[in-house]
């Protein structure tokens, strides 16, 4: 089943996930390391920073609605897995150009891959439960924050972000830890069927409405839900915790996305963002490579040399990056390259203009 909004939804938050990537290369000297600290960021890249905080929560609840829409559990299952190797070989490629470098990161894919199995394991619980087991790990997975296991492998793959040592000098950072990830997979599974209802646009602006309410309860009141406290400025309002992603961080990027489901239901929508939304794999794993090959012949024009092997992971240059304000004209090339090779691969193959004649068998015997 194909629901035109979710495809819209989810190409309009790759664009978005690409510009914050084109981003991690500019800057130069000077360059601020988190974009979201308040004493140090600029307006403009505060604001870049925090549209992408929109990538990961929607594309988990919009993995688990798709995954609710046809349940397989022995598809979610190897789908998972694949997710996950992935994430260690051709994303962690990318990211690197380089298979040995030391860090390995466990990021959103692999986040993804884990919570399609946690699901897999789900499903004969049925619906209801699902979507209350996400409910709840979403709405009390912060009560779980003052649990501080720095050295505990499964912890830290659940709950805390920290680097952890593997054998021959390698380690492990969890950037994203699993539990509020396969949360909002979860929900998103317990409310596909909303998609097929005659009062889907009004289910999905009711959620989005009150997700947004009691984000902007909690967050100004500092009650519960994000460790980062809010001081009464506009940007820490949406400096909410990322990693793991805080009850705050979901509703404040899910009441929206919900909100944008509702308004775009039934609706046409532009091909391009639909393509690239019914696309999402190749198009994550193509913009990595595109984006970094990129950035190594930019290295080489502003002549530094032979290009560092990873631009990305500490190899940067000092004096390497280029202003803030061109990071969305190349996120769009990017975008737009891919684009095209996508439709191209989409694209059927024409018949041939002379097919050979069929052999008479008659003639033959």
């Amino acid at each position: 089943m194909r629901v035109p909004s979710i495809d819209l939804l989810r190409g309009l938050v790759m664009v978005l996930m690409v510009i914050d990537h084109a981003r991690e290369y500019s800057a130069g000297p000077g360059r601020v390391a988190d974009p979201m600290d308040l004493s140090q960021t600029s307006p403009l890249l505060f604001t870049l920073r925090w549209l992408s905080h929109f990538c990961a929560p929607v594309f988990a609840l919009l993995m688990g609605v798709s995954a609710g829409f046809k349940p397989d559990r022995r598809r979610l299952f190897t789908r998972g897995l694949w997710l996950i190797l992935l994430e260690f070989t051709l994303i962690d490629w990318a990211w690197t150009f380089n298979p040995l470098w030391p860090r390995k990161f466990w990021q959103v894919i692999a986040a993804l891959g884990a919570s399609n199995v946690i699901l897999s394991l789900l499903l004969p619980l049925g619906r209801p439960a699902i979507l209350t087991t996400g409910l709840a790990i979403v709405g009390l997975h912060n009560l779980l924050d003052p649990i501080s296991l720095p050295t505990n492998y499964l912890w830290a793959l659940l709950h805390q972000k920290v680097v952890l040592p593997l054998p021959f000098g390698f380690e492990f950072r969890t950037t994203y830890p699993i539990l509020p990830i396969a949360g909002v997979v979860l929900c998103g599974y317990g409310i596909a069927p909303w998609f097929q209802r005659a009062d889907a646009a009004r289910r999905l602006a009711a959620t989005g409405l009150s997700a947004t309410a009691l984000f902007l309860l909690l967050r100004t009141t500092n009650l519960y839900g994000d460790a980062s406290p809010f001081t009464g400025t506009l940007q820490s309002l949406g400096n909410v915790t990322k990693y793991p992603l805080s009850l705050q961080f979901i509703l404040m990027t899910l009441g929206p996305a919900l909100l944008f489901l509702a308004a775009t239901h039934n609706r046409r929508a532009p091909k391009f963002l639909i393509t690239l939304g019914r696309n999402p794999l190749p198009f994550y794993i193509g913009h990595l490579y595109l984006l970094h090959a990129l950035a190594l012949l930019w290295a080489l024009a502003q002549g530094h040399g032979p290009a560092p092997l990873s631009v990305r992971f500490g190899g940067i240059p000092e004096a390497f990056g280029f202003p803030l304000w061109q990071t969305i004209p190349f996120a769009l090339l990017t975008t737009a390259v891919l684009y095209t090779l996508i439709t191209h691969a989409m694209a059927p193959t024409p018949p041939p203009d002379n097919p050979p004649p069929r052999p008479n068998s008659a003639k033959t015997a």
